[in-house]
């Protein structure tokens, strides 16, 4: 049984992406996993399903460097849904990058759960298990 109904992965790293699904897939993480090649394309994607009164999923991975809408413009984006609708959503940050100002600056968003290191492990997965908190 899953841990999660779904996730969603915001990366532009295609590789990253079906590693992560497949990774997901073996350890029963989720049922559903959305993926978004930029902040873009997921918030327009994750607005669309609360026009079609779908949930948002559970879990999103979010990448920091992207092109058009990076992870923090995402952010600033995504904070504007009303927390009735994103309360049972956190997210990740999933960088390639260890950066000190990064991880101060994830601190400040309320809905971000943990930073974590790319690639993602088993140990990753079950970090977020331990560590999800609604945004």
């Amino acid at each position: 049984m899953s841990k999660f109904k779904s996730c969603c992965i915001v990366d532009d790293d295609e590789f990253f992406a079906f590693q992560t699904k497949k990774l997901m897939k073996e350890q029963g993480f989720c049922e559903n996993v959305l993926v978004f090649s930029d902040g873009q394309d997921a918030i327009d994607g994750l607005v669309g399903l609360l026009i079609e009164n779908i949930s948002l999923p559970e879990v999103i991975l979010l990448d920091l460097n992207m092109p058009r809408k990076d992870g923090w413009e995402f952010l600033d984006e995504f904070v504007k849904i009303p927390l009735s609708q994103r309360e049972n959503c956190s997210i990740y940050i999933a960088s390639s990058f260890v950066s000190q100002k990064n991880i101060e600056k994830t601190k400040s968003y309320d809905m971000v759960g943990d930073y974590l290191v790319k690639p993602l492990t088993q140990e990753s997965l079950q970090r977020i298990i331990e560590s999800k908190t609604p945004c």
